[in-house]
């Protein structure tokens, strides 16, 4: 557990790159918002770029274990919750955002670090395929799209819904956004748009060689 100074630090530092880019801010930015002095700060930081790494770090860290704990245990039944197929690993990946909300807000940001989304994505890529062993004994997707455009849409899909929860001035509750991510896996483009009578599924879709 963080202690009172890892605290203020932190708070500072996500109040700081709500303000201004990472590259901008310095270590007296820090210790003016943070009410401490430098020393306090090199006793728990090199400089403002172990503070980020730290901070990246710890996060990357948690949701690699978190997601693959839930991948080693995942089997097809344990997806179904009253004949309903869900994801465990969904809910985890927002219950996570939710906690760490305002940090992965501005890393996620104009002021954040443009290389911290996509190690994410590769942590959720990983765990989705070692979920997919687990329930169906092979890391193989879909046949019908190449492999590249399937893994594109699902790890994007759900990082475009996190980070439109994360720009939102009044975000919604973690729930609301699991349920968004899920109703969205099951509904087509032209279901979101809201267009009735659509053409049959096999008038739209074609094998993709």
């Amino acid at each position: 557990m963080a202690n009172s100074t890892e605290v203020k630090i932190k708070a500072a530092f996500v109040g700081l790159l709500n303000q201004t880019s990472f590259e901008q801010v310095t270590i007296s930015d820090i210790t003016r918002a943070a009410h401490i002095n430098r020393g306090t700060f090199y006793l728990h930081y090199v400089d403002k770029y172990a503070l980020l790494t730290s901070y990246e770090d710890d996060l990357a860290s948690q949701l690699d274990q978190l997601l693959h704990e839930l991948a080693d245990s995942l089997t097809l039944e344990s997806l179904r919750t009253n004949g309903i197929y869900s994801l465990n690993t969904v809910a985890s990946i927002i219950e996570f955002v939710a906690n760490e909300f305002g940090l992965i807000q501005v890393l996620f940001g104009p002021n954040g670090d443009p290389k911290f989304e996509p190690r994410l994505r590769r942590i959720v890529k990983d765990a989705i395929s070692t979920a997919v062993y687990h329930i169906k004994g092979t890391r193989q997707l879909t046949p019908a799209l190449p492999t590249e455009f399937a893994w594109e849409l699902i790890i994007s899909g759900l990082f475009d819904i996190i980070k439109c929860w994360l720009r939102q001035a009044d975000p919604v509750s973690p729930e609301t956004i699991t349920a968004i991510v899920m109703k969205t896996r099951f509904m087509t483009p032209l279901d979101m748009l809201g267009i009735e009578d659509l053409p049959t599924r096999g008038d739209l879709i074609h094998d993709i060689k």
